[in-house]
């Protein structure tokens, strides 16, 4: 089963002219959304003060599949796709309080030594943690949609 976020409430202040969530703050749904993840992994922001390390986002793509307006409560999942020795892989979904998906989020996440600042292996408790996160989420088929380029659609 992947994370799931609690509900989040869209401010005012994030609808765009046309009347829909603005594009940028989908990503901070997302980015927000999957902080409690990371501290579930061990890589919160005491992990910071701690070792030194953090996370850097390396890539992310976002596809906005429907629009979503003033008000609506929404919820992030996380589902690791891959974890390496520095870096993970995953996917995201912006999920309506109606539980319609209104857009998807792919991205890779690096550890990072802050002395560096360089891309450094994760420490074996935390490896730990996303193996066996990996393995859970592993239990669910990827969706098709992952790992593709964009495209036009014709």
């Amino acid at each position: 089963m992947p994370y799931l976020s609690d509900l989040m409430t869209i401010k005012p202040e994030w609808i765009d002219y046309n009347g829909h969530l603005n594009m940028a703050y989908y990503g901070v749904f997302f980015d927000v959304g999957g902080d409690p993840f990371t501290e579930e992994m061990g890589m919160g922001q005491s992990y910071l003060a701690e070792t030194g390390c953090t996370t850097y986002a390396a890539e992310f793509k976002t596809r906005y599949l429907q629009e979503v307006h003033a008000d609506a409560k929404l919820r992030v999942s996380l589902r690791l796709v891959d974890v390496g020795p520095k870096s993970f892989h995953y996917i995201q979904e912006l999920i309506h309080e109606d539980g319609w998906v209104a857009a998807t989020g792919e991205g890779i996440t690096l550890h990072v030594d802050q002395s560096g600042p360089k891309v450094a292996p994760f420490p074996e408790a935390v490896k730990a943690k996303l193996d066996a996160a990996l393995a859970e989420h592993q239990k669910e088929p990827v969706p098709d949609w992952v790992g593709k380029p964009m495209g036009l659609r014709k």
